[in-house]
């Protein structure tokens, strides 16, 4: 999975695109970034990251963020 095919899958799923941001750090998101070699995941809180995880593989890094997501906004 790639983050354009992510990016399609959050679309169809109709997750408020206030939730999530992708490719940049914004407040109060689940973030998903590439720094250097390694895809990062976390949320994004007033400047703070939180429940950061690293991946190699932009594949994993791409389930990993959907699963996340999907569980947060399961009640919103």
């Amino acid at each position: 999975m790639t983050t354009q095919d992510l990016i399609e899958i959050l679309e169809r799923a109709r997750v408020r695109p206030t939730y999530y941001s992708i490719g940049k750090e914004i407040d109060d998101t689940l973030c998903l970034i590439r720094e250097k070699q390694t895809w990062t995941v976390f949320r994004s809180e007033r400047g703070q990251r939180y429940d950061v995880v690293t991946f190699v593989l932009e594949d994993n890094a791409c389930v990993y963020f959907l699963k996340t997501i999907f569980e947060l906004t399961r009640f919103a």
